[in-house]
């Protein structure tokens, strides 16, 4: 309990799970709480105190079904666990915090939608006066007059390594937040009202020391982690309070993750003036991503949009739909991609058959960086980067200079496409700790320590045989379990047979088990193998990640060509399957809509039922204002 209290009080404001043997553990406040959220058994234990402390745990194995939970309810759980196997001799073993999981940070796959970017966010206030403005009775307004009119934003994906910085009004605050949707909201403690004041439930705010949000701190902190003298090689330098919502961004990154975040390679501006900022209200109501009154995605926008091949590529998706652009010259741009995809069926197919196979670029190149990538995951790495030499041959063909321009900044790498081929198997396990990852032939020392193990698998079959006819135990069974190692099983009916060179290990309810000296040997000899295959295998799977780790960057560049990519593709099918033209797009302020049809609408009506299209011309000359009128249920709001 004192290991447990010292690792309790360096991580405050979190739940810890303090793995003890084969569960992890919660005592005292934390018990109580776990209970309550997960709805499992709270005992109590003295643990040599004075008095008993509440306890509730649960299995190890168990933590990927209750960790989302936790994460779920806006708690902060810190992940305990022990450094080193128990030994002989020594009471307790070395612990600590390995990881700690937010909301908006976590890169477990049970806690992540691929479809949407799990942004990390931290809004900076700037005081003018440390006052607040009181009325003609000298009670205090419900308007701060301390703040300045502007806030600093940044937000960080951690599973993706993107990182930006803005600055915006306070009034558009709310609108910035929602466009960008963090799962979780950093703020110093003075400013957790202001922002739960926002009413939205979509991010858990968490309350950061004052020191962290300081100028100096921040700077210095951002300018070591990218190892620079300023910060003006990235264009962020004249944001400076966006600069101190980024150090506290970075800040508790490297809280979570040890310090570790070297696929954090550079901090961009986002400029938020290339698109339209919409409201809460305004999101709701047109149902872009999400429908008014449930969950899911049925009868929404990106519902109906959404045809993408790619996780990357649904995550670009979304964050077009709810940030418009306001460039013509960059709707025009994005037009033109999709046009060239729309009016060629054969090119339009080749590219979706082409993207496919490719996996999540993005979060794989995350997860090699901070050593969190499993065999798995290279093999879809694999298979991605063999799609690259095909997609850009095809980008080239294209008619489109777009997508020429997108084709021609893909970056083939087939010598490490190969590298991950020759050393890891066509269909691993998911976890490098079950074996059989590294491929034969690859390593000459792995196989030598392989033919050991095979071999004795015939030495266990010879072994039975021999000692059931040499004994006439017929039943004789050879078998092998973690606490008594290989052994000899008897049942009670034959152990008068049992030779007296046996030594009896365990009584069973209608068996007994025995060890040799021989097998005493050949467990030595075997298990030392199996565990030298172990380590030989995470030690080669460790130098191929270091090695894939030097072309992070260009995977990560690949990474968003092929999301772009991917969107261009998915409108392309969406305006195919709709019946859906391209619109012209100019400077004027007209608009005509010709046969138009409500998206989400036509879609929910009953087979057989078509839409009844409208038409609409406003211009500010002759039609500025429309009276829509008519009884319930008429069409109105599908109208408008």
């Amino acid at each position: 309990m004192k290991q447990y209290w010292a690792i309790k009080n360096r991580h405050p404001g979190t739940v810890l799970l303090f793995r003890m043997g084969d569960f992890y553990e919660t005592f005292d406040e934390d018990a109580r709480l776990v209970h309550g959220i997960l709805g499992i058994t709270l005992t109590k234990r003295s643990n040599g105190q004075a008095a008993d402390i509440a306890l509730a745990g649960f299995p190890h194995h168990a933590i990927d079904n209750y960790l989302p939970k936790l994460i779920r309810a806006g708690f902060r759980v810190a992940i305990c666990e022990q450094l080193e196997e128990p030994q002989k001799g020594k009471k307790i073993v070395d612990r600590d915090v390995v990881e700690i999981v937010t909301p908006g940070v976590s890169f477990r796959d049970q806690l992540l939608d691929p479809k949407r970017s799990q942004y990390l966010a931290a809004v900076h206030f700037f005081k003018k006066h440390p006052r607040k403005r009181t009325d003609n009775s000298g009670r205090t307004s419900g308007k701060r007059s301390d703040l300045t009119d502007r806030v600093g934003i940044s937000f960080a994906d951690i599973t993706t390594g993107e990182f930006l910085v803005t600055e915006v009004a306070v009034d558009d605050l709310s609108a910035m937040l929602h466009s960008v949707g963090p799962a979780e909201v950093l703020v110093e403690a003075e400013y957790v009202a202001d922002l739960k004041a926002l009413r939205s439930p979509t991010f858990v705010v968490t309350k950061l020391d004052d020191w962290i949000f300081k100028p100096e701190y921040g700077h210095d902190l951002l300018t070591r982690h990218f190892d620079t003298h300023s910060l003006k090689g990235f264009g962020v330098d004249k944001m400076q309070l966006g600069l101190v919502a980024a150090g506290a961004v970075l800040h508790y990154l490297q809280e979570t993750q040890k310090g570790h975040l070297p696929h954090i390679r550079k901090l961009s501006p986002f400029d938020h003036s290339e698109f339209m900022l919409l409201d809460e209200h305004t999101r709701r109501n047109l149902e872009l991503v999400s429908p008014m009154n449930a969950g899911g995605t049925d009868g929404t926008l990106i519902r109906i949009l959404d045809h993408t091949s790619t996780a990357m590529g649904a995550r670009l998706l979304r964050s077009w739909l709810v940030r418009p652009l306001k460039s013509l010259g960059e709707i025009h741009e994005r037009q033109g991609a999709v046009d060239a995809l729309v009016s060629d069926t054969t090119f339009r197919e080749e590219i979706t058959r082409v993207l496919e196979p490719v996996g999540d670029l993005e979060r794989i190149a995350a997860k090699i960086s901070l050593r969190r990538v499993n065999p798995r995951d290279l093999r879809f790495l694999r298979a991605s980067l063999m799609q690259l030499p095909i997609i850009k041959l095809l980008l080239r063909k294209s008619s489109s200079e777009v997508l020429q321009t997108l084709g021609a900044g893909l970056v083939c790498s087939d010598s490490l496409a190969d590298k991950i081929d020759r050393a890891i198997v066509e269909d691993p396990p998911v976890l490098l700790k079950n074996g059989g990852v590294i491929r034969d032939e690859f390593n000459t020392e792995l196989d030598e320590l392989r033919m050991i193990s095979r071999s004795g698998k015939e030495w266990l079959a010879n072994l039975q045989q021999t000692e059931a006819a040499g004994t006439g135990i017929s039943s004789l069974k050879v078998g092998y379990n973690k606490v008594f190692g290989y052994y000899l099983e008897v049942t009670h009916t034959h152990k008068d047979r049992v030779p007296e060179s046996w030594i009896r290990k365990q009584t069973l309810v209608n068996a007994e088990r025995y060890i040799t000296e021989e097998l005493k040997v050949f467990e030595e000899r075997i298990l030392g193998a199996e565990e030298k295959i172990a380590v030989l295998e995470s030690r080669i799977f460790a130098d191929l990640c270091d090695a894939i780790a030097t072309e992070v960057a260009g995977i990560q560049a690949n990474a968003r060509l092929l999301a772009t990519l991917d969107v261009y593709s998915s409108f392309a099918e969406a305006a195919i399957q709709n019946g859906y033209v391209r619109p012209v797009v100019d400077e004027s302020r007209e608009i005509r809509i010709v046969a138009g049809r409500h998206p989400a609408v036509e879609r929910a009506l009953p087979i057989g039922e078509a839409f009844i299209p409208n038409d609409v011309f406003m211009n500010p000359d002759d039609e500025q204002i429309w009276i829509i009128t008519g009884p319930n249920m008429a069409g109105k709001s599908t109208f408008l």
